[in-house]
């Protein structure tokens, strides 16, 4: 009995053993509980026959004997109950640690991969979002805490313009804050343009043709994307071909060209380690082909140019030899004609004057 009540004793607290505990037995949660004050209280003292005793409560001991019997009883069915409520809280906790133990892993998992990712994968970015890094402006704090600048020192110092220590902190907060919106702005722009170029699904079959899966046939959702591919292909091509023949088909179609396919090579970067990063790099690669075979030729077309116009520039010394002999060849006859000419006349004045 002791015992039972010592159980219902640990296994409720004060606050609870109203609703937990019959109200015959909330004395039971009473730390100062003693079993013989609860025994003398609860039954009546023995009447003894050799003893006339005054006390009306007095009970002959077959009375007694019942009365405690059935206070036993009584006991006995308290402490099976709480006995059986214990068991259910037991398992029930017992069954909890196993599920709370399994969250709190789940957890502590989450949380290692969450500080491996800040602190090795997204570093980088992190500090490009933060150029000064989150570490060097908590430490710049640390030391302005612990040796902060004197009044008459802040009064006698003008701030410079240009120096970022001398700007308030607001002002750094606001340029950090433009600088990550800038971030934020190409990070949107070059996802919008990845969205803008769909990839036909036959040239992602073809660039894991090296897997043989069975797979169903293409449906119209499949038909629909291979064409709106295959057009933003041609339109990209076609636009890399009016850079090329554009202001004429110089040297600045060339290069706008150039930087059209460079942009396209690094909008490739985002399907990096994906099945579709071989064949977009594959489509950027014949761009690319274009634009250096139109290097190619206007190269040639300005050696060709440079060689015309030196040989036009410079004759050769035989050239001009040559020309200058025919010259004199021709001054030479027209002299010696004059001369026969003359000899003629003078034979006839002579023949004359005979």
């Amino acid at each position: 009995m002791a015992q039972a009540a010592e159980t219902a004793g640990l296994s409720v607290d004060s606050k609870t053993s109203s609703s937990s505990l019959d109200p015959s037995l909330r004395h039971f949660a009473d730390p100062t509980f003693d079993p013989v004050d609860f025994l003398n209280d609860s039954l009546p003292p023995l009447a003894r026959q050799s003893e006339t005793t005054r006390d009306s409560r007095a009970a002959s001991v077959a009375d007694l004997s019942s009365q405690t019997q059935s206070l036993l009883s009584q006991l006995s069915a308290q402490n099976a109950r709480l006995s059986n409520t214990l068991t259910q809280l037991t398992d029930e906790i017992l069954r909890s640690g196993g599920r709370l133990a399994y969250e709190v892993e789940v957890l502590r998992g989450d949380t290692i991969g969450l500080s491996d990712t800040l602190s090795e994968v997204l570093h980088d970015d992190i500090q490009k979002f933060v150029p000064e890094g989150l570490l060097a402006r908590l430490r710049n704090d640390e030391l302005e805490r612990e040796h902060p600048v004197e009044e008459s020192a802040g009064l006698d110092s003008k701030p410079q313009p240009g120096k970022a220590d001398t700007d308030p902190e607001y002002i750094r907060d606001l340029r950090t804050l433009s600088q990550v919106r800038a971030k934020l702005e190409d990070v949107i722009h070059t996802f919008g343009e990845a969205m803008e170029w769909p990839l036909p699904p036959s040239e992602v079959s073809l660039a894991s043709s090296f897997i043989s899966v069975s797979a169903p046939e293409p449906g119209p959702e499949s038909n629909s994307r291979e064409e709106k591919g295959r057009e933003v292909a041609r339109r990209l091509k076609n636009e890399v071909v009016e850079l090329l023949d554009s202001n004429g088909g110089g040297q600045a179609g060339l290069e706008a060209a150039s930087r059209r396919v460079e942009s396209l090579r690094q909008l490739a970067t985002v399907w990096k380690g994906t099945i579709e990063e071989k064949a977009r790099l594959k489509f950027v690669d014949s761009l690319a082909k274009l634009v250096e075979e139109r290097r190619k030729l206007l190269d040639n077309q300005s050696k060709a140019r440079d060689s015309k116009s030196s040989r036009q520039g410079t004759k050769s010394p035989a050239t001009l030899n040559r020309q200058s002999s025919d010259y004199n060849r021709g001054a030479s006859q027209e002299s010696s004609a004059g001369g026969l000419f003359r000899n003629l006349q003078r034979l006839r004045d002579e023949i004359y004057l005979e």
